[in-house]
């Protein structure tokens, strides 16, 4: 019999609308630890909350990578006219050790969205990383407003790739 498979594995999966427990770190970080460089590719980071969904998916990276590593992150998306808030996104990210860039696909139909890592993996997203529902996020005394895990969800799916170059 084959060990039992260590670290992250392909899969796909369904979260359901309104299901609690989902954080970006646990969909996300066991795919991209060990990663130097990903892309981020999202047409739809178009109003602020979407701004802030990157944010809080920069987090993470912040929170988990070694305080001593580089980490690259660049966005390809679509709507320039969130070129402050990236602006002020990239300097918020200095001194973490994340570098954050991005570039505008203004005259493509970028439709897909999904993140590549350097080390093999492609993470397919449905509906990006705007899988919350709305919650009051100018309430500092939220609880939703600090720990996704008790927001709800949008019903979307994940699906982990891994290239077997």
């Amino acid at each position: 019999a084959e060990p039992a498979p260590t670290g992250p594995v392909e899969k796909h999966v369904v979260i359901k609308e309104n299901q609690r427990g989902v954080t970006y770190e646990s969909l996300f970080w066991p795919y991209i630890e060990g990663a130097s460089k990903i892309v981020i590719t999202d047409p739809y980071i178009r109003v602020f909350h979407q701004v802030r969904n990157l944010m809080e998916f920069l987090e993470i990276i912040a929170k988990n990578k070694p305080c001593e590593d580089e980490f690259n992150v660049h966005l390809v998306t679509v709507d320039a006219q969130q070129q402050e808030f990236l602006t002020q996104l990239k300097d918020a990210c200095s001194g973490t050790g994340i570098n954050f860039s991005w570039e505008f696909e203004e005259n493509t139909a970028i439709h897909a969205r999904h993140i590549v890592t350097d080390h093999g993996w492609k993470i397919l997203l449905d509906r990006g990383l705007d899988i919350f529902q709305i919650y009051d996020w100018k309430n500092v005394l939220a609880f939703t407003n600090h720990l996704q895990q008790v927001r709800t969800c949008k019903a979307f799916e994940v699906t982990y790739i891994k290239n077997k170059e």
